[in-house]
């Protein structure tokens, strides 16, 4: 490589040197992120990096913020474990959160998930019952029967359960919220806006890198 041609691919890494660390100084724990302490086990291996987003389905800022979660995690690298929490914060957000472990426990989440947001905010639909619940399952050609069986079982219990304890550790006011690694969560109202939720979150997977 001649010199000039070295010096100019020099000049643009130090460009993109000096653009990360302003970048990265530009988010400030308190400010745009918040810091779990002290940070929580995610019980994945050595060198795997968790991202959860803990959501509610009746919640709109959730629904805004779906499709762009959709568009972002193809792009995560293969160290990143991407996992859904529905928060149990009350009965109804409960029973959405039943609503979310059925499906993934019988296999048919994909078929549920984006509908089950889809109902509520486009149709108008309240969904704030089990019956309600099991019309739109047998709507969606699904087998009410199971799945109410599945949605009332000792399994689907725990898992709340287990949810609400999670969000607690979490410390988790509002949704949607990123948490990262069990280290950090960032919310838009830290952030700025949902982008810059993904933005943030991006910084924080690096950071995590370490």
């Amino acid at each position: 490589m001649k010199r000039r041609e070295f010096m100019g691919a020099l000049g643009g890494a130090g460009l993109l040197l000096a653009t990360g660390t302003s970048l990265a100084a530009e988010y400030r724990e308190g400010q745009h992120y918040r810091a779990i302490q002290p940070p929580l086990d995610t019980g994945l291996e050595d060198g795997r990096i968790q991202v959860v987003e803990i959501f509610w389905y009746g919640c709109p800022h959730c629904y805004e913020f779906e499709p762009k979660v959709q568009a972002w995690k193809p792009g995560l690298a293969d160290d990143v474990q991407f996992e859904y929490l529905p928060a149990p914060m009350n009965d109804v957000w409960a029973l959405h959160a039943r609503v979310y472990y059925t499906a993934e426990k019988l296999g048919v989440l994909d078929e549920v998930h984006q509908a089950f947001y889809d109902a509520i905010h486009d149709q108008g639909r309240q969904l704030r019952s089990e019956s309600a619940i099991l019309r739109f399952i047998n709507q969606r050609g699904l087998d009410a029967d199971e799945f109410r069986e599945t949605m009332r079982s000792d399994a689907i219990r725990q898992r709340i359960v287990e949810a609400t304890e999670a969000v607690q550790d979490y410390a988790v006011s509002g949704v949607p919220t990123l948490v990262i690694n069990g280290e950090a969560s960032v919310s838009a109202s830290m952030a700025g806006g949902h982008d810059e939720m993904l933005e943030v979150a991006d910084y924080l997977i690096e950071r995590a890198r370490g």
